[in-house]
């Protein structure tokens, strides 16, 4: 109970705070409470069986997209091996940013160790690869001497990896992921960029009522600025939990919708600032093919 306090305390303080960070770098790392996997390869097979699609559109105007739009679509599914503690991911993920475009397969092991009666220590590893390319006509060169004069188009396969630990109890997690550990400069910074990142959750049933969880994850990026996101989770209903969140800058209202192993989930956020026109959208949903009770024990939180 004083643990759960205190953590609720450190999220309420957090929360508070305005936390002014450079553009986001990774990008859809955001949409995590959905689809851990975006977030960590060690959720591979603790959502056993589950099929998820998720679209994320950042920066719209009110007027429509503006130049430079980011977006980022990831289809993924997950496999737990039970009897040997291991997990599976596999997603495809296409996004882009202006003339920048990449193509991305990520596949996901991870280990599941028990560690004590309900707790789980799991260490997993991801391997990223595809194709990174920009398409640069039609921009503005600064100079004749540009190399980009000579050509329009550059493209290259990229190969990056990304490593993960998770301590889990029955309601309570704590991670780190190193995202991209080869050092490699790429045409896309949100594939190729050097990132550490902290992240925690907990979930607490106040009264018979009153059912919430929260979650942060704090992401270090080498060569951009801090980014904290901040989730707090209602549950109405056990199939039906709405919250709010915070990204550096961004706020906004989240809502999830589950039943019989389908979800349905929506996240609005908006730019708080002297620039208030930008907003973000993510939509997505996923379904469980396998039975609850084969699943590996996980304090997901919100997407089961």
């Amino acid at each position: 109970m004083k643990n759960f306090r205190f953590g609720t305390a450190i999220f309420l303080v957090l929360m508070s705070q305005n936390f002014i960070y450079a553009q986001e770098s990774l990008v859809g790392i955001g949409s995590y409470v959905f689809n851990p996997l975006v977030l960590s390869p060690s959720f591979a097979g603790k959502n056993t069986g589950t099929l998820a699609i998720l679209q994320d559109y950042r920066f719209m105007g009110n007027l429509g997209a503006l130049p430079g739009d980011q977006n980022k679509n990831i289809v993924s599914f997950d496999y737990g091996l039970v009897d040997l503690n291991l997990g599976l991911g596999l997603a495809i993920s296409n996004s882009g940013f202006g003339p920048s475009q990449a193509s991305i397969v990520h596949l996901s092991t991870a280990y599941h160790l028990k560690v004590g009666r309900g707790e789980t220590f799991s260490f997993g590893m991801r391997h990223n690869m595809g194709n990174v390319s920009r398409d640069l006509e039609g921009l503005n060169r600064i100079t004749l001497s540009d190399p980009t004069v000579s050509f329009n188009t550059f493209s290259e396969f990229d190969y990056d990896l990304d490593l993960s630990g998770i301590y889990s109890s029955r309601k309570t997690y704590v991670g780190a992921t190193i995202f991209n550990v080869i050092p490699e400069k790429d045409l896309v910074q949100d594939i190729s960029t050097l990132a550490f990142t902290l992240f925690m959750g907990s979930e607490y049933q106040y009264s018979r009522n009153i059912r919430l969880a929260y979650s942060a994850a704090f992401v270090a990026p080498t060569n951009a600025g801090n980014i904290l996101y901040l989730y707090g989770q209602y549950f109405i209903t056990p199939q039906f939990k709405v919250g709010l969140h915070k990204h550096a800058q961004n706020w906004g209202f989240n809502t999830v919708f589950a039943q019989k192993g389908f979800n349905v989930f929506y996240k609005y956020s908006f730019l708080a600032g002297p620039i208030n026109l930008m907003s973000s959208h993510t939509v997505g949903l996923s379904f469980d093919f396998i039975n609850e009770q084969t699943k590996i024990e996980t304090p997901i939180f919100f997407l089961n």
